[in-house]
């Protein structure tokens, strides 16, 4: 079954957007990246791991009440450009910035995902991180809004 044509939107706030052309830039109240008319239903939230581990650590408290809104979401989901490897072993760019260690950042993100029901999805970088968003919008309009036409 072919997928209906859709825009993927981006946040007007996001630093260093996935897709450079063809996406629909705007303000998201929640996440990264929606599909356009669907940003009530659908938000992914897309991090690098220095800026997880910055959020995890001072930005903690902002992201709590990021999640709080994402709960009025039909789908919320993480998707982090690094492995749970390079997470772990604070293996990345940028890691020496943060005092946190990797296993408690892992740990908390499991602790969302089984408290929160927010799935987590660890990449190998910004390419496959952009593959799985675009998958992930697929999946949701064959489930939600295929079947609601028919």
């Amino acid at each position: 079954m072919a997928v209906p044509d859709y825009n993927i939107v981006c946040d007007s706030r996001e630093q260093l957007p996935l897709w450079k052309s063809g996406v629909v830039i705007k303000r998201l109240d929640v996440g990264d990246y929606s599909i356009e008319g669907l940003e009530e239903e659908i938000c992914i939230e897309r991090k690098s791991l220095c800026d997880l581990f910055s959020t995890l650590g001072s930005g903690h408290k902002r992201f709590k009440a990021e999640l709080e809104r994402a709960k009025s979401l039909k789908y919320f989901a993480i998707v982090v450009d690094g492995t749970l490897t390079a997470c772990v072993n604070k293996d990345f760019t940028g890691a020496n910035y943060s005092q946190m260690k990797g296993h408690v950042i892992a740990s908390i993100m499991f602790t969302l995902h089984v408290k929160y029901g927010i799935p987590i999805f660890f990449t190998s970088g910004r390419s496959e991180s952009k593959t799985l968003i675009r998958n992930l919008f697929k999946a949701y309009i064959r489930c939600h809004v295929e079947k609601n036409h028919l």
